[in-house]
């Protein structure tokens, strides 16, 4: 599989997911926050700098929620920021395996979720 393929399926699982949230009650406020973070990634991991594009991404996406703790919007800065932070610490598995620097340390969830998109794990 190419890492475009595996970026554009994370993506696009990502975002599958926020709607079934949504559609389950999730808030619209949070399912904007999803797609918004989404789209920042898509842009994010194009070109050769991914890894320095989404550190910045997730260290602007955790200062913009610090800020709108307690706001009326704080749903959707919140989302953004975790929708962020996930997809940073899925690439961070893959970076991992071929011994490149991780965005930040990823989760077992991230790890499992990185082996599932790729074939290595049975599906949800």
């Amino acid at each position: 599989m190419l890492i475009r393929d595996f970026l554009n399926i994370l993506l696009d699982d990502t975002l599958e997911e926020a709607r079934l949230r949504q559609a389950r009650g999730g808030g619209a406020l949070a399912f904007a926050g999803a797609e918004r973070a989404v789209e920042e990634c898509r842009e994010a991991l194009r070109g050769d700098g991914m890894a320095a594009a989404m550190r910045a991404l997730l260290a602007e996406a955790r200062a913009a929620a610090a800020v709108a703790a307690g706001q009326p919007d704080e749903p959707f800065w919140f989302a953004r920021e975790m929708h962020v932070e996930w997809i940073a610490q899925v690439v961070s598995v893959v970076l991992m395996t071929v011994r490149a620097e991780a965005i930040l340390p990823p989760t077992r969830g991230a790890a499992m979720e990185a082996a599932r998109l790729i074939g290595l794990a049975p599906g949800r």
